[in-house]
């Protein structure tokens, strides 16, 4: 596809419900050209007709993108929002955009939003315009609307993502959502975690919310997809075809191929196991609002693979009479994707309490079977109190580390993480 084409008009976007209209912005600086990596004090303000490339710049406010104007920015870090409309294209390639993404034709333009290795502090919106979005994380939600095609690849969403209208297709590989997804109304080929010949793709989506796929007039594929809420299936024609590989907490309506498995037992997808709660007064439960824990995209170092993270807190309340000693200790499971196993003994972690009212103290930290030693693939533990600790809640976590060796195969793993209280 040649990303330079200016393409004729397919639809006008509409964001909730109504046609968004561009506030007026003071330029603090006006790109023309080639601004390399200068830091601009303020907005930044791509006119109509013009190119404007960033290099490793830091505005310090907006960057609004008029009609006709071209935004090519790399390793850049935006303090406010993106805003284009009927704008030629936007290409924003590495570091941070600490506001929202808005990028839309409301006119006679159909540009394009090209996302890849970037940071949203907020979220994004799109319409009327090819959308890639690729390698990246989103703290908030992704909504495209008469998109042209949207490409959801190896791209991390804390919220809810939402494609609907989109003529060419859609395509969600490697995804990570936290909370539901619902693709409607779109057309040609609409791949979840699938190939156009249904087979499964080398990077598995995982959804911590539900999937809902409604009105949708495409080849249909759904594959290697973990969705822990509802697949909802309703109005698409032809009706959907599911390949190896689909999980789902539930499903409901037509479908083909087979019926989707249960997904991996668990609270997490890097997961949490929580025992039913005893007959006496120590609990413990999940301090989170996502059952999701998301180490990103591997990075290729030296002579290995590394991703790190944090698991969801867990806070641990203890009230018995006489306030005896616990632990509590976990155990991971060897990586899967599709075929392949990873072992867990590359994951390793060091625990901190993060509130210690409840007298917790930290585990001892474990490496990376990667440098030493079994990792998490072995009990370990992750806090403890001992005999006659304070009465109280403590809150402890851990951060995790990954180190993989070059040679594993690629795709999207999920592992699933076993907690045991010991008292």
């Amino acid at each position: 596809m040649n990303r330079l084409s200016k393409l004729s008009t397919v639809g006008l976007l509409v964001v909730g419900g109504s046609v968004v209209a561009v506030p007026a912005y003071a330029a603090d600086l006006s790109c023309t050209e080639d601004l390399g990596s200068q830091t601009v004090s303020g907005s930044l303000v791509v006119p109509g007709g013009a190119d404007c490339v960033l290099g490793g710049a830091t505005v310090e406010g907006d960057i609004i993108i008029e009609p006709g104007g071209w935004l090519d920015a790399t390793s850049v870090t935006v303090t406010g929002d993106v805003i284009a409309t009927d704008a030629y294209g936007v290409s924003l390639d590495g570091t941070s955009v600490a506001g929202d993404i808005s990028a839309y034709s409301a006119d006679t333009t159909v540009g394009f939003l090209y996302v890849t290795d970037l940071r949203v502090g907020g979220s994004v919106e799109a319409g009327g315009i090819d959308v890639e979005v690729t390698d990246s994380a989103i703290s908030g939600s992704l909504l495209t609307q008469q998109a042209n095609y949207v490409d959801l690849v190896r791209t991390s969403v804390d919220g809810d993502v939402s494609v609907d209208g989109s003529g060419w297709g859609v395509s969600l590989t490697g995804a990570i959502v936290k909370g539901d997804v619902a693709v409607s109304n779109s057309a040609r080929d609409v791949l979840v975690g699938a190939t156009a010949d249904g087979e499964a793709d080398a990077f598995a989506n995982t959804i911590g919310g539900g999937l809902s796929m409604t009105g949708n007039n495409a080849n249909l594929r759904v594959a290697a997809t973990t969705v822990y809420g509802a697949l909802t299936l309703d109005g698409n024609s032809p009706v959907a075809a599911l390949g190896g590989g689909v999980r789902a907490g539930s499903t409901t309506g037509d479908y083909t191929g087979d019926e989707p498995a249960a997904p991996p037992a668990g609270d997490q997808s890097i997961a949490v196991t929580v025992p039913d709660q005893g007959s006496g007064e120590l609990t413990w439960s999940i301090e989170g609002t996502s059952a999701l824990v998301d180490l990103g995209v591997a990075s290729e170092e030296l002579d290995h693979y590394h991703a790190s993270g944090e698991i969801v807190p867990i806070r641990i309340q203890d009230t018995r009479a006489g306030n005896p000693g616990w632990s509590l200790t976990a155990q991971v499971s060897d990586f899967l994707a599709g075929g392949e196993a990873v072992s867990s003994k590359y994951l390793g972690w060091t625990p901190e309490v993060l509130e210690t009212a409840g007298g917790a103290v930290a585990g001892a930290p474990v490496a990376s079977g990667f440098d030493e030693g079994q990792g998490l693939s072995i009990a370990r533990t992750l806090a403890q109190a001992n005999d006659g600790h304070e009465r109280g809640s403590s809150l402890v976590g851990a951060d995790l580390d990954l180190k993989l060796p070059l040679e594993t195969p690629r795709g999207t793993y999920t592992a699933t993480v076993t907690l045991t209280a010991l008292s």
